[in-house]
């Protein structure tokens, strides 16, 4: 009996979806605006016209190329394109007031970022001032503008022109930083042999979402199915083209003719991966925590307003579905199946109640056993902090620094960026502990370590490097930079009195600075570097700051 009325439910549910499956679709025409030239950087879009995942939605979607003229925003706000795929500025417009929603988010870190020629010597964010910088504007490309005011920058010390969409512009010396894709003009440089240098906003805590599915508030409330049913190909696009990258090479060079090479588009390819994360993240996926990270960031620049709101931008799929027309079958379908599972459940009460002591018991020991493994956890995690700590100022230990400043060194090289090392000894300082005791000079240490761990910036490694020396690693920061915040600290330590008991301790201290590539490329020889420019400005008279290498 039981069997007969599961297989009635299971016929009644297969003629259902039968019907439906079996239903003729018409195609409507979709216009999908992207934001450059056919490359791979759009494979999923491609992939999902070429292999049918539209068509199989019901939806005709055309393709349409961006240029300099043909930006995503502007063609979605003026109707000739329902969905379009943009970057961070489709979160701008949308607190400017454009009433624009994210449906998918297709690169988790953005691939916009500035390339400079390693001979102009700019290395870091900060040796843009003074400089010509190509972007398109705070509107197209804002996560660069965010990038220079998080460091402090104003944008009126960078000369900033608009992009001229010619690469050469840069080879040739005319601009000295120019707006670029990491999937793409780092080939060309590469080809030719010239040596670059990546200024990625991502690296000042200006890492934003791009290469974002969207459209407007409109298409989602007057076509709810076709905006799910256009994200849902969408995905199933993307996640075929990242399967299948040599295909869609074949595509786009033999169909779209796309002009870039066969090395050219597995380059793109390839830089793509990390940028999407496909094998760790759902493709598409958007954390509401991070665009309100990035809506407060373009607050702080100022090109946004306080008190936004983000209500709305976020796709949501409609939580109520439409009556289908075979919507009494599955009633029915589930009527009988109802009858079946109570009978079911009458057989498993019976067995529940013999195992609701047992249950009762093994919960006990869960319990005990989760105390037990919680406490465990908290003290492997108390003795990994503590070997990597100095115990009296709470600043990384030796052990930590010799450990850090190879693999900080090696990412140096990789990017190309400076680092730069701060040696710092407090004068005097047996003078100290002679005088006023070992616990009194134990404060002061504190209140140094204190001073160094407030001013130093994330990313930083403030270390004891032993007894009364101490050392700073300033990653992405040039001497100049490091050596005006040390003159900074030099001069706050020395008109600060450290307190021990009624007595106010004065000390001051010297510092000396050493940086790659300027005075080696290895940790041995930048500490060794470091130590000579300390030892100078000891001999020079102490409470200075000396540079190594410097006369």
């Amino acid at each position: 009996m039981l069997k007969t009325l599961f297989v009635c439910a299971m016929l009644i549910l297969a003629s259902g979806a039968q019907a439906q499956n079996t239903a003729p679709k018409k195609l409507e025409v979709v216009n999908l605006q992207l934001r450059w030239l056919p490359q791979f950087q759009f494979a999923g879009y491609y992939a999902a016209v070429e292999k049918g995942f539209y068509a199989e939605e019901g939806l005709d979607v055309r393709l349409h190329a961006g240029a300099p003229d043909r930006q995503p925003v502007a063609e979605v706000m003026a109707g000739r394109a329902q969905y379009a795929e943009g970057n961070s500025e489709v979160l701008l417009a949308r607190l400017q007031g454009k009433p624009l929603v994210a449906l998918a988010a297709i690169f988790q870190h953005s691939a916009s970022v500035l390339l400079a020629l390693r001979k102009s010597g700019i290395h870091t964010a900060h040796d843009l001032v003074g400089k010509k910088v190509m972007f398109m504007d705070s509107k197209n490309d804002p996560d660069f503008l965010t990038m220079l005011l998080n460091e402090g920058i104003s944008p009126d010390k960078v000369s900033i022109l608009p992009s001229s969409f010619n690469f050469d512009d840069l080879i040739t010396g005319k601009v000295d930083a120019f707006n670029s894709y990491l999937t793409n003009e780092p080939f060309f440089l590469r080809q030719r042999g010239i040596e670059f240098t990546v200024i990625n906003p991502g690296n000042y805590r200006a890492d934003f979402y791009s290469d974002i599915l969207f459209t407007t508030e409109d298409e989602v409330r007057n076509h709810p199915k076709r905006v799910e049913a256009m994200r849902r190909a969408t995905l199933k696009g993307w996640r075929y083209a990242m399967a299948n990258p040599d295909e869609i090479i074949d595509l786009l060079i033999d169909k779209y003719q796309v002009k870039k090479s066969r090395a050219h588009l597995a380059f793109e390819a390839d830089a793509m991966r990390p940028l999407i994360l496909p094998d760790l993240v759902e493709i598409g996926y958007m954390n509401p925590e991070r665009w309100r990270h990035m809506a407060d960031a373009y607050v702080r620049a100022g090109i946004a307003e306080p008190g936004y709101s983000l209500q709305g931008f976020l796709y949501e799929a409609p939580g109520q579905k439409q009556l289908l027309d075979w919507v009494m079958r599955t009633l029915l379908a589930a009527i009988v199946l109802l009858v079946l599972i109570s009978m079911v459940a009458a057989y498993f009460v019976k067995i529940n109640r013999r195992l609701v002591s047992a249950e009762s018991r093994l919960r006990k020991v869960n319990e005990a056993l989760s105390g037990n493994l919680a406490e465990i956890r908290e003290l492997h995690l108390r003795l990994q902090e503590q070997a990597i700590r100095d115990p009296l100022t709470g600043l990384f230990n030796r052990r930590y620094l010799d450990e850090t400043l190879e693999r900080e060194l090696a990412r140096a090289k990789r990017d190309g960026y400076a680092i730069t090392l701060a040696m710092i000894d407090l004068d005097h300082f047996k003078l100290v502990n002679d005088t006023y005791g070992h616990t009194a000079g134990d404060e002061v240490l504190k209140d140094l370590g204190r001073l160094l761990q407030a001013q130093a910036r994330e990313g930083d490694i403030p270390c004891r490097f032993g007894g009364e020396e101490f050392l700073l690693v300033f990653p992405r920061m040039t001497l100049e930079v490091a050596r005006q915040r040390a003159e900074q600290w030099r001069e706050t330590f020395s008109q600060r009195k450290t307190r021990h008991g009624d007595l106010e301790i004065a000390v001051t201290m010297s510092v000396g600075l050493a940086s790659y590539p300027d005075h080696g490329a290895t940790a041995e020889v930048l500490l060794e570097s470091a130590d000579q420019a300390l030892y100078k400005a000891k001999a020079a008279g102490r409470n200075r700051v000396e540079i190594a290498g410097t006369a």
